[in-house]
């Protein structure tokens, strides 16, 4: 006896589980009286006992639905929105796991579950549904909730966050931005829009640990902004002209003679201020490039000279450096015949030929050809934003900290707004400008750093600012501490932004993590789906045929069928994915396995 209460005991712990034990109870006793009673009284009046026997099953089956329907009423209201402080959230982060607020795996009796109430309670889910609350609310009821973690080295292999607007991204942001600081890592936050409510929650969070490692760029806010050099970090000049070159708005699929021109312009402009010694600069480039290339020329030929040329030789230089002419491209010619006859043989110079070669380029041609280089170039380094991306010579990189690689280092928490909701062509300039030096940034750490530390690199609207640069940093960028974590809202948004399917994919094929919050767009629902495994369930149909001739209306024939069919789904069907609710999502992370979520609103 000992041994069956301790086996019914469970059951007393839920409603349910106490209907059932209600249920038991019942039979028991309507069994007991049936037994006494026959021993008792004749077989007779033992037929009076069957309406008691009726009336407790009945009695049961009531209990039964009525438990069924309160359990389905409670799922059907769904689980109400939570609120996180940031105090809160500081205790709920470790350092070698991930917090993705409440949930739980996701799996093939969840499927099955949330498919059958959308089939036999069609509009179930609208009973006390809030009219401003959008999608299936029951879907997180479905199993209990937990904590829901998983690991942060996960991260490494970068995350691709999807959700329509309004479903909650900026919100999924603020909570792992805000981890990430509280790890002490160095993060780094590109947004195009310039989303106010991101910017100062990564400030608040900043200033709970230390206030000087928040540092803020916006070109509507200059007087607010830190100085960033985008060409600083390179391993060679021609990537530089790379860079801006790619900036050059082409045809899709041609192959632009001016942007090859322009490439070649800029080789020559930033291979020779580096014979000068100059740090190239986007207005020092765009100065020199425009009909400047022979006041250059001399520069580079004399700080060559000066470095380069052999004592015996000094006479003659200075002799030829005193000569006045009105002609300076005839005098820069003869800077280059002493060149070829006192240096080249011995110290060759590819800068110092590109730049001869290109300044005795004709004149009116040359300018045709730089026209669109010259536009880009004026929107870079006109006004302001011109003084934040181009600072002076004498201006000290240590104390403006206007080096990534320097800001990495020292853990920086880094906001860069690119305002492209007012210039959408500058906002996509600066910020291929910015992945492009962060690129360099990685391969330096990877190939000299004695420690790598995590840098965690955020981009919100990734479609923005996508680009080979992005594309490399993701496929190289591991090796270097960098975990990428973009958002966007539509898969397609890439292939428009880079103008190639295969290029596309090389950006989400990247992307090892997702979580999707509210999908409407159906290509990427099924994008989403086909990552997920793959599950089989049962279909079970049945029909009825009813026949009848004219001949006799009493004749007539009837037939009837049920079948079971199998079909493989995704593990979350992607028409599910269009009825998430705010704030509400399904992460793949680091494997196979599929947790449901539901992010809290975390507040200051």
């Amino acid at each position: 006896m000992q041994k069956i209460l301790a086996a019914l005991k469970p059951l007393s712990s839920d409603i349910k589980g106490k209907i059932l034990l209600y249920q038991i109870a019942i039979g028991f006793f309507t069994i007991l009286t049936l037994f006494i009673t026959s021993l008792l009284i004749r077989d007779s009046l033992y037929l009076l006992l069957i309406p008691l026997l009726i009336t407790s099953l009945v009695t049961a089956l009531r209990i039964n639905t009525l438990a069924d329907y309160k359990d389905k009423q409670s799922i059907l209201k769904g689980v109400p929105f939570s609120t996180l402080s940031l105090n809160t959230l500081k205790v709920y982060t470790k350092k070698e796991e991930l917090f993705l607020g409440e949930g739980f795996i996701w799996g093939k009796s969840e499927v099955k579950k949330c498919l059958d109430i959308i089939e036999k309670y069609p509009g179930a889910y609208k009973v006390d549904a809030h009219p401003k609350v959008k999608g299936l609310r029951f879907m997180q009821a479905l199993k209990e909730s937990n904590m829901l973690y998983v690991p942060v080295k996960f991260l490494d292999g970068h995350t691709l966050i999807t959700g329509t607007t309004g479903a909650g991204k900026t919100r999924l942001f603020d909570m792992l931005i805000a981890q990430a600081i509280i790890r002490n890592e160095a993060v780094i936050i590109l947004d195009p829009k310039g989303d106010k409510d991101l910017c100062e929650h990564a400030k608040k969070v900043t200033n709970m640990f230390d206030e000087r490692k928040f540092k803020y760029f916006h070109p509507g806010y200059p007087e607010n902004s830190i100085i960033i050099n985008p060409l600083h970090n390179f391993n060679r000049a021609t990537e530089l002209a790379s860079r801006i070159a790619s900036l050059i708005p082409v045809a899709r699929g041609t192959n632009d003679p001016f942007k090859s021109f322009a490439q070649l312009a800029l080789n020559a402009v930033i291979g020779g201020l580096l014979v000068c010694h100059e740090k190239p600069t986007l207005k020092k480039i765009r100065y020199y490039i425009d009909s400047r290339l022979i006041e250059l020329g001399f520069l580079a030929f004399k700080a060559y000279f000066e470095e380069y040329l052999p004592k015996e030789h000094k006479d003659e230089w200075e002799a030829l450096a005193s000569t006045v002419t009105k002609y300076p491209i005839t005098l820069l010619s003869n800077y280059y015949k002493f060149y070829l006859k006192r240096l080249r043989p011995q110290k060759p110079s590819d800068e110092l030929d590109r730049l001869y070669t290109l300044a005795k380029h004709d004149a009116t041609h040359y300018g045709k050809m730089i026209g669109s280089l010259i536009s880009v170039l004026d929107a870079l380094t006109y006004g302001e934003l011109g003084e934040l991306l181009s600072p002076a010579n004498e201006v000290d990189y240590d104390t403006i900290e206007g080096d990534f690689s320097k800001l990495i280092e020292k853990g920086a928490i880094i906001y860069i707004g690119l305002d492209s909701l007012t210039d959408n062509l500058v906002g996509g300039a600066l910020g291929s400008l910015f992945l492009a030096d962060l690129t360099s940034v990685a391969g330096a750490r990877y190939n000299y750093a004695s420690k790598i530390s995590p840098v965690n690199l955020f981009i919100d609207e990734c479609a923005e600012v996508v680009s080979d640069e992005l594309i490399q940093l993701l496929n190289k960028g591991r090796g270097a501490g960098f975990r990428l974590t973009v958002a966007t809202q539509t898969v397609a948004d890439f292939e428009a932004r880079l103008g190639s399917e295969a290029k596309a994919n090389q950006v989400l094929g990247n992307l090892n993590n997702v979580i999707s919050l509210r999908i409407i767009d159906n290509s990427t629902k099924e994008y989403i789906a086909n990552l997920l495994p793959k599950i089989r369930v049962n279909y079970h149909a049945r029909s009825a045929v009813q026949n009848s001739t004219s001949d006799s209306l009493l004749k007539f024939s009837a037939t009837t069928s049920d079948s079971i069919s199998e079909e493989e789904i995704s593990l979350f069907p992607p028409q599910l994915l269009s009825e998430l609710p705010d704030l509400e999502f399904i992460a793949k992370i680091g494997g196979s396995t599929l947790y449901k979520g539901k992010l809290p609103l975390v507040v200051s």
